[in-house]
Order: C-alpha cells, then structure tokens, then sequence
C-alpha cells in the first residue's frame, strides 16, 4: 500500500513540473504593474456581474486592451 502511494505521489509531482506555465507578457512591464493591470480588469470584471463562463475570455481581452499577450514561459 505505501508503495503504491508513493509511486502515485511521485508521478503526481513529475507530472505538475512537466506541464506548461502561462502568463499575461508585456515588454518592459514590471511584475507590480502586471498585476495592478490584472487586478483592475478582475475589478471590472467582478464589478459588472459578469457570468462566470465569459470571466476568462473578457479577462483575456482586458489584458489585451493593455498591451499584454498571454504566453507560454518558462
């Protein structure tokens, strides 16, 4: 039984490092006006009651209106 939870476990952490991480990318942008961007798009988003099937695709689009691309990085 342990042995079985340990190979469970182990694959469980090999499998989160080798999944690909996204982000919203902004030449020249700093970590702290990403994420004052992210949040006063999260605001309006909140703001307006918006459905929470149309949440990630206006989010998308707000980012975007700012100057930032979502992208793999590594």
């Amino acid at each position: 039984m342990i042995k079985l939870f340990t190979v469970f476990f182990g694959t469980l952490i090999l499998s989160a490092c080798a999944s690909p991480s996204y982000d919203y990318v902004k030449k020249g942008s700093t970590f702290d006006q990403k994420t004052d961007a992210l949040s006063e798009c999260q605001y309006q988003i909140k703001l307006n009651k918006t459905p929470a099937s149309e949440q990630k695709e206006l989010r998308d689009l707000c980012m975007q209106g700012k100057g930032y691309r979502y992208k793999l990085v590594n």
